[in-house]
């Protein structure tokens, strides 16, 4: 890490494993006694018609396959958080990595929203400026926090904190080395 340049460390994807683990064991709970009950099925009936029963351990499968994938992408693509004197760069969740310069930043803060703190991030209203602009997708951790905390619709992103090491006191004074004046830190409650 260079002196300049501030990078929040990950902590283990614990709360990923778990979800992983759970679904996969959710899965196995309904792809086996599937196979158990349909394996057998002769792929066509008496009357050489297709048995649709021989289609349900393989389409249990393949839904218990894609009910695996995201917990696997998140497990491996998680939120980052990283700052220079002349951007923010954030990845909320799975998606894409955001290069948000500060002069296109208003506020950050950092919120108790339920057990879980949030790093809200608001953009100032520009138009056409360099950088990237938060999207539909971006916004997906934000708008499970504005369902629970209407304060939160006036942010444009949200980054959970914990799953960043350090307290969120801590991990928002090592942004405000690199934030310039204008854009305000807070800690709310």
């Amino acid at each position: 890490m260079a002196a300049d340049r501030v990078v929040w460390k990950r902590r283990r994807p614990n709360r990923a494993a778990g979800r992983l683990a759970w679904t996969a064991f959710v899965a196995v709970g309904i792809v086996g006694p599937a196979f158990l009950l349909f394996g057998g099925e002769p792929p066509q009936a008496d009357d050489g018609a297709l048995n649709p029963l021989a289609l349900v351990a393989p389409i249990a499968l393949v839904f218990a396959a894609f009910a695996l994938i995201p917990q696997v992408i998140a497990l491996v693509r998680r939120p980052i958080v990283s700052a220079d004197h002349y951007a923010l760069r954030v990845r909320p969740g799975v998606g894409r990595t955001l290069v948000l310069p500060w002069a296109g930043l208003a506020e950050l803060a950092a919120v108790q929203f339920e057990e879980d703190e949030m790093l809200l991030v608001r953009c100032r209203p520009l138009g056409g400026g360099s950088g990237d602009q938060p999207r539909w997708w971006d916004q997906w951790t934000l708008r499970s926090v504005v369902r629970g905390a209407a304060f939160a619709s006036a942010y444009d992103l949200a980054i959970p904190m914990d799953e960043f090491l350090g307290s969120p006191e801590t991990l928002l004074a090592e942004l405000e080395e690199c934030a310039p004046p204008h854009v305000v830190l807070l800690r709310r409650v």
